[in-house]
């Protein structure tokens, strides 16, 4: 039977997402634009170390795997991270979803579409900025044209979204594969000489920064009303999916790195290592394998999740009812689907500069994943019933120490990032951070006062 999160309108969320499909869902949500921009800023920061901070950076989401393995081997749900957060604190989890569903559709989404589209632009040399006889700029109109195109899947089923995602993965992972193997031989080991080249809160800058290029594949839990045998399958997905991401990354950095300065690296991208030892052929192969689709297969992943999240919100009575029905021919949340489109929409025809949203995205992933790690950490003690329905048999202690310990890093990483924005001169994202936070409370409250809050029913988590 499917759980009541499941049901809504005349429709039922479909399982139709198996182990490969989830895993290259979770993949294409972590190997994202952010690869070809980020790790240049961070490479800024910390140097030849990059790698090194990379794996500070992974230490919070590794340790992370056990607490979220337990949680969803016990309940699998749609919109999960806001589901299990709202066990630790009703109101903190009700902000965190209302700083997504503002960082995702006014940021995140067109940041990515925009993003893809300039790395279209790039290879049609001589393009104008703006489209004939139109007020708008090619590289946002490919972008609406982008996010059209997977809304319009999306609408359709899950399933066929899987399969989208798998293919488009499938071929950025096989174009990221083949710029380690032509990048090592270019690799000259003075250029890690020497190693440690900034001060050490610029290391761990960095290791911040770099947090959100593999803590992006948590989010893959969102799906859990979709998937077969979630109870199991999720858990799977969650460890295969994050390893083999960071292997990826370490190599990828190594070769950036090496392959030329880490001055040079700074200043550029992962493109512009790429043309310095790859034919023109290949270069334009690896910009739309590699950089169009890291940023094509963010877009997918986070609509669909966004989809859900709006779905779930309006089920808790946030959002008006029509946002939670589900399609009956398709089995999806069409109007779920359709709010952040339209506000994505929007935000590419009026607004450019929508870099600073990415970073709120950066902010509510922190967030929320705090949040999920404070509900596994008091899952043995205030909810013991549900711990020992756990597929995975860990003791208790195991599970506290590493949710507490990442709770800890992802702790520190919102500091420094924090750091990074006032550094900037850019503190008013800050305060829009703090403001989207006590919107969220403050609704909880309203409508708690209104009566259309219902309490937490515990059995709904079995």
């Amino acid at each position: 039977m499917s759980s009541p999160a499941t049901q809504s309108g005349q429709g039922v969320l479909r399982k139709e997402l198996n182990l490969l499909l989830l895993i290259f869902m979770m993949i294409g949500l972590n190997i994202g634009g952010s690869l070809f921009t980020l790790t240049s800023s961070a490479a800024g920061l910390a140097g030849p170390a990059l790698v090194v901070a990379q794996l500070i950076a992974a230490l919070p989401v590794l340790l992370a795997i056990v607490p979220y393995m337990i949680i969803t081997s016990i309940a699998p749900k749609s919109a999960a991270s806001y589901q299990y957060a709202k066990l630790f604190n009703y109101p903190l989890a009700t902000s965190a979803v209302m700083v997504l569903l503002v960082a995702i559709p006014l940021g995140g989404l067109p940041l990515f579409a925009l993003s893809a589209g300039k790395y279209i632009l790039l290879m049609m040399p001589g393009v104008p900025e703006m489209v004939g006889g139109l007020p708008i700029y090619w590289d946002s109109l490919i972008a609406i044209i982008i996010i059209t195109i997977f809304y319009i899947i999306n609408i359709v089923g899950i399933k066929p979204a899987g399969i989208a995602q798998f293919i488009m993965t499938a071929i950025m992972l096989l174009v990221l594969v083949v710029f380690v193997v032509l990048g090592f031989p270019a690799v000259k080991m003075a250029n890690f000489t020497p190693f440690f080249t900034g001060s050490t809160i610029n290391f761990m800058a960095a290791a911040a920064l770099s947090y959100t290029l593999l803590a992006g594949g948590l989010f893959g839990i969102e799906l859990g009303d979709e998937v077969r045998k979630a109870h199991s399958t999720i858990p799977k997905a969650i460890v295969i999916s994050l390893i083999s991401v960071l292997v990826l990354y370490i190599f990828i950095e190594f070769v950036a790195l090496g392959a030329v300065s880490w001055q040079t690296f700074a200043k550029g991208n992962l493109g512009a290592v790429a043309h310095t030892f790859m034919s023109e052929g290949m270069w334009v192969f690896f910009l739309i394998g590699g950089g169009v689709l890291a940023c094509i297969t963010s877009v997918h992943a986070i609509l669909t999740i966004s989809g859900r999240y709006t779905m779930v919100y309006a089920q808790d009575g946030f959002f008006p009812p029509i946002l939670k029905r589900i399609n009956k021919t398709f089995g999806t949340p069409v109007w779920g689907l359709t709010l952040p489109y339209v506000l994505c929409v929007i935000m590419l025809l009026f607004v450019r500069d929508i870099t600073i949203f990415g970073a709120m995205l950066n902010f509510g992933l922190l967030y929320m994943v705090t949040l999920v790690l404070l509900t596994a950490y008091r899952l043995p003690k205030a909810h013991p019933e549900m711990f020992a329905q756990s597929k995975l048999k860990i003791k208790p202690a195991i599970l506290s120490a590493t949710a507490i310990a990442a709770c800890v890093l992802n702790i520190l990483f919102m500091l420094l990032l924090i750091l990074i924005i006032f550094m900037q001169h850019m503190d008013w994202a800050f305060w829009l951070f703090v403001i989207a936070i006590a919107v969220g409370v403050l609704l909880y409250y309203i409508r708690k006062k209104q009566g259309a809050i219902k309490a937490v029913d515990i059995s709904e988590y079995k």
